[in-house]
């Protein structure tokens, strides 16, 4: 398989170091993001099918926006607090799933389901 490129925006420094890294032995292309202009930029750049976003550092407005600019691009969302209310406005947003922050081996599921499911999908080359 390909490498896939990952964009990864996350408030909190330790969590968004510990994800980098595990995200980095699935996916070995990792991008990070500090803003929501960094995080348009770099799935345009990368071409990025998966971003990893926290809902601290962008809201659900700028989720839904993300999502409908970008559809090739999964979101899966984090928060430290997630719960069924967020999960679900997440989904409504466009996003895939939304997990808690902590959830290491829940965030790492969701997005390699994603990409084995787009890669299914995927039409071989002729």
């Amino acid at each position: 398989m390909p490498p896939i490129s990952v964009v990864l925006a996350y408030q909190d420094p330790a969590l968004g170091n510990s994800l980098a890294r595990a995200v980095e032995k699935l996916y070995l292309n990792l991008t990070t993001a500090k803003n929501t202009e960094e995080i348009r930029s770099a799935i345009v750049r990368l071409r990025a099918p998966l971003a990893i976003v926290d809902l601290e550092f962008v809201n659900l407005r700028e989720l839904g926006e993300l999502c409908r600019e970008f559809p090739a691009t999964a979101f899966v969302c984090t928060h430290r607090l997630a719960d069924d209310t967020m999960w679900s406005q997440s989904l409504a947003m466009g996003a895939v799933d939304c997990c808690l922050a902590c959830d290491l081996p829940r965030i790492l599921q969701t997005s390699d389901r994603y990409v084995a499911i787009k890669n299914s999908h995927a039409v071989p080359a002729a």
